[in-house]
């Protein structure tokens, strides 16, 4: 293929933005409390005019080891550039997502694969694989706090048609925890399904502790509950409880994957697309896991809707989906939104939409209103 390939790609504009949180998000004592979003919002265009978008959702130095302004500056100083001349159906085609790491990675990604799904008119999960789900329920997650606050949330959503729901925990005392979490399942309709997540907030000893203070509760999962580098620690807390034991932190790359698989780490993968550097990245962990007999937690980061579209694309050509609801509600939990992505989730339940590429639509007016910073390039 020659330079003049109409799918080369000639132009990225980066505008990173900050939206906040309609209500202040608790996490573990890892992680504080997170009030804003802060995205990059990519688009790429192509010799032929066709434009793609992705979105970077950097986690922090402690998550993902990179910020907004660390995103920004590898734009400027080389990344931007090194994606220019690239050809889209090229770049899909041989995976060169895979060469992708963190929320930058993933962005170009998923601009790639959203301005080549438009180039041929046809919907993004398409270039992914086989159709197995045209639409996901989603959950909710709530603070670390107290069954109080819990139940201050989760009520309303089951009215509005939630049914799973994912509790926060490791800012507290592990017994704290405890009695939070039988209180508040005490009294949940027998239909919800509840999963808690406690962000490496554990030592091993705590998370055998809470392990050991379950008993017979009807968990999901229990997400990332030791450091991230303690695979040992995981594996003996996966061979000791009775629910399954999903890792996050753990699960950064495609070799972070193989890895967790072969030391029996875990029996639930939490893909986040920003996260795992992609959408080819994030099928290939998803192959991994259909392998090794490990379940799918669709998970995200504090997304915008491009994230959002691009993690519902790719969950619904996955066949290991865990029987429960996944992590399409980030924007809902947004002050606002640059896309329409909330208008696809309806009920608790998020649906693929029509169109081709991602099938939402990008509101420039409200990157506009939110822009902390901008870099445009071209050739």
């Amino acid at each position: 293929m020659n330079k003049e390939s109409p799918l080369s790609i000639e132009k990225l504009d980066a505008y990173q933005v900050s939206i906040p949180l309609t209500n202040p998000y608790q996490l573990s004592k890892v992680y504080g409390t997170q009030t804003h979003c802060d995205a990059i919002i990519i688009r790429i265009e192509t010799t032929d005019g066709t434009s793609g978008w992705g979105e970077a959702d950097p986690g922090g130095l402690i998550f993902t080891g990179d910020t907004g302004e660390m995103v920004m500056t590898a734009l400027r100083e080389s990344k931007a550039h090194q994606i220019l001349g690239k050809h889209a159906d090229e770049w899909v085609e041989r995976g060169d997502g895979l060469k992708q790491k963190g929320s930058l990675g993933a962005a170009l990604d998923v601009a790639v694969h959203d301005a080549l799904a438009h180039s041929r008119n046809q919907p993004l999960w398409a270039l992914l694989g086989d159709q197995r789900h045209d639409r996901i329920d989603s959950l909710w997650p709530t603070s670390s706090g107290t069954e109080e606050q819990d139940l201050e949330v989760i009520q309303p959503k089951i009215n509005q048609g939630f049914q799973t729901f994912m509790l926060k925990m490791g800012s507290r005392s592990v017994k704290e925890d405890l009695v939070r979490l039988k209180e508040v399942m005490k009294v949940l309709p027998p239909h919800t399904k509840v999963m808690v997540d406690a962000n490496q907030g554990w030592t091993l000893d705590e998370a055998m502790e809470f392990i050991e203070g379950i008993g017979d509760l009807p968990l999901v999962l229990i997400e990332q509950p030791v450091q991230a580098s303690d695979l040992g620690g995981l594996n003996r807390l996966l061979k000791a409880s009775p629910v399954p034991i999903s890792v996050d932190e753990s699960l950064q790359t495609v070799d972070d994957a193989r890895i967790v698989a072969n030391e029996k780490a875990a029996s639930v993968f939490s893909i986040k697309v920003s996260k795992n550097g992609g959408l080819r990245a994030g099928l290939e962990i998803g192959r991994i896991a259909e392998k090794h007999g490990i379940a799918v937690l669709m998970n995200s980061m504090l997304e915008l809707g491009i994230t959002q579209c691009a993690s519902l694309h790719l969950g619904c050509v996955l066949g290991c989906l865990l029987d429960c609801g996944h992590a399409y509600m980030s924007t809902l939990r947004m002050s606002d939104d640059i896309t329409d992505f909330s208008n696809l989730v309806e009920e608790g339940t998020a649906r693929l939409p029509s169109g081709p590429g991602l099938g939402v639509k990008v509101d420039e007016s409200k990157i506009r209103q939110y822009l902390v910073d901008e870099y445009h390039v071209s050739r």
